[in-house]
């Protein structure tokens, strides 16, 4: 037997639909709480639920005094997936611009993972780029991997590929799992320009390590998303 929904989730879906299929439009006023607490018979405490809701993914802004009105939802980005960021992003306009090519070299003396010691003696393979949506810059991400079972990778082109398409495709390797730690920070100058934000704008940071199924090979990477058109999701 399908369990019902409760109220305040049945309006908010009841809303989102009216919003999705157009009959309430960008600029629209939204029937008023009083309006809603008649048409499902429940309290005002039900309906700002379902407003909340609404206005947290983006559907609606409030205005004191006046009511909900609804404007265009920001988009979604499920870069939290651990299936890569071309993969969840999963939009036909992305666009991925190298900032600097993968190169080899020495890992920092203060990386923000531990290493192991084989991968510490392995060196450090290292590449900067930016993911835009829509001509958006929506993701500025660097990468590092040990210098480990990916021979030639510095003379692969990344540009508008997938990373872990490349790993499966030419070595064989797929990711297994990871780990991701998330926190907000401000913008400073170089990231702003990149994503042209303004300097100390609030972005999202994320620091991931990712296993693969190749010995001593993971995938670390310190990304900053720019939220400002879409928003981050993901399912679990």
């Amino acid at each position: 037997m399908k369990k019902e929904l409760p109220i305040y989730r049945r309006m908010y879906v009841d809303l989102k639909k009216g919003i999705d299929n157009g009959k309430y439009k960008t600029g629209d006023l939204l029937p008023s709480e009083n309006e809603l607490c008649e048409a499902y018979s429940t309290t005002r405490l039900t309906v700002r639920l379902a407003l909340k809701e609404l206005k947290m993914r983006g559907y609606i802004t409030s205005q004191h005094g006046r009511g909900s009105f609804v404007q265009e939802p920001k988009k979604s980005l499920g870069i939290l997936s651990i299936g890569g960021v071309s993969a969840a992003l999963g939009h036909k306009n992305l666009f991925t611009e190298i900032i600097r090519k993968p190169k080899a070299g020495q890992w920092d003396n203060d990386f923000f993972y531990e290493l192991s010691a084989e991968e510490k003696k392995a060196g450090a393979i290292s590449f900067i780029r930016v993911r835009y949506v829509d001509q958006i810059p929506i993701v500025y991400e660097e990468t590092f991997m040990a210098n480990l079972h990916i021979s030639n990778f510095t003379r692969l082109n990344l540009e508008n590929t997938s990373l872990f398409n490349t790993l499966h495709n030419k070595y064989q390797i797929e990711v297994k799992s990871g780990e991701q730690k998330i926190w907000a920070v401000s913008s400073d100058k170089e990231l702003s320009k990149y994503l042209k934000i303004k300097q100390n704008s609030p972005v999202v940071h994320m620091k991931r390590k990712l296993t693969t199924s190749a010995p001593g090979l993971n995938i670390y990477s310190s990304l900053y998303c720019n939220t400002e058109e879409f928003y981050l999701h993901d399912y679990f």
